[in-house]
């Protein structure tokens, strides 16, 4: 299947999809885990629209866990769709065409998960959701409609482009993309013409890399409050204990008021550990996306739109990682 008419977002969800089979250690990718793929890529209208009905990707994997067990063994390079999957993303194109949209969005994955009505996904949005054509409604309303790119349906691009978004994207890891994620993917897109001027004018790509980290964006138009707080956060390991460590005062104020009301730390026994479950999952699927970029798996293969965007982000990422 090619995904040429697929936004860089829709794209992002499909190649996300792949990742979390591969987390759960599934040999397929379900529309259980497109439904995850969309719930993964925050500022989608799929994921808006889905957010808005109360829905989010926690509750999804907690939705998924109950019917769908984890594989029993880790799994390298490619994935296959199921042929759930694939009808889905074949869906989505007619659902594009009768809303005379020339691309296909999230939103058109989202719908076509919908009206695919066997998968998982569709299962389990339709046990929450009462009734399911809602999803369709809050699509139709939405005022983004088919625009994942804001501000507009995204003009034709070169491959460059397509790639420079892709990664752009990929190095945001799930918040807004900012200019200092388009600068940096734009000048490790080594074939480009905009890679190639910038490299001719002197312009080094590991030097605009610590200049952003050193830079707070703060005190930019590309300042949002996720990635303020996601600079405050560092994961130890210290004599066999993970430490999650967070700094920013919001949090902070919370934790401290909940450690006065508890009179003491919480931690997750009893009813409680229901709530540490996503935070748990969070911090395993961090962990290891750091690991395949520090240390991508033999043989691994990327989803077939992603595949230099993945090369561009494991060289921009793994020697920051290792500082």
């Amino acid at each position: 299947m090619t995904f040429e008419r697929f936004t860089v977002k829709a794209r992002r969800a499909v190649v996300t999809a792949q990742e979390q089979a591969r987390e759960l250690k599934h040999d397929h990718i379900g529309t259980e885990h497109l439904l995850l793929g969309l719930l993964e890529v925050p500022d989608s209208t799929a994921a808006r629209v889905l957010h808005g009905l109360g829905y989010d990707k926690e509750t999804a994997r907690a939705d998924i866990a109950a019917v769908v067990e984890p594989g029993t063994r880790e799994r390298s390079g490619h994935i296959p769709f199921a042929p759930g999957a694939k009808r889905t993303l074949e869906l989505a194109l007619r659902e594009a065409q009768q809303l005379h949209h020339t691309d296909i969005g999230t939103e058109h994955v989202l719908l076509a998960l919908v009206s695919e009505g066997e998968g998982v996904g569709a299962k389990v949005l339709a046990e929450r959701i009462v009734p399911v054509s809602r999803i369709r409604a809050a699509v139709l309303a939405s005022s983004e409609g088919s625009q994942d790119v804001a501000g507009g349906p995204w003009p034709a691009g070169t491959a460059a482009t397509e790639d420079t978004l892709s990664a752009a994207g990929a190095l945001a890891g799930g918040a807004p993309v900012g200019s200092h994620h388009l600068l940096e993917a734009m000048l490790r897109a080594e074939n480009s013409m905009a890679a190639r001027v910038l490299r001719e004018l002197g312009v080094d790509p590991d030097a605009v890399a610590a200049k952003i980290d050193e830079l707070d964006p703060e005190t930019t138009t590309d300042a949002n409050p996720e990635e303020a707080a996601a600079r405050e956060m560092e994961l130890r390991l210290v004599d066999g204990e993970v430490h999650l460590i967070l700094r920013d005062p919001a949090t902070v104020t919370i934790a401290q008021q909940v450690t006065e009301l508890s009179g003491g730390p919480v931690t997750g026994v009893g009813p409680v550990a229901g709530m540490f479950v996503p935070l748990w999952r969070s911090t395993n699927q961090l962990l290891l996306q750091i690991r395949r970029v520090l240390q991508p798996e033999p043989g691994a293969v990327d989803g077939p739109a992603e595949s230099k965007a993945a090369e561009i982000v494991r060289t921009a990422l793994a020697p920051r990682l290792r500082r």
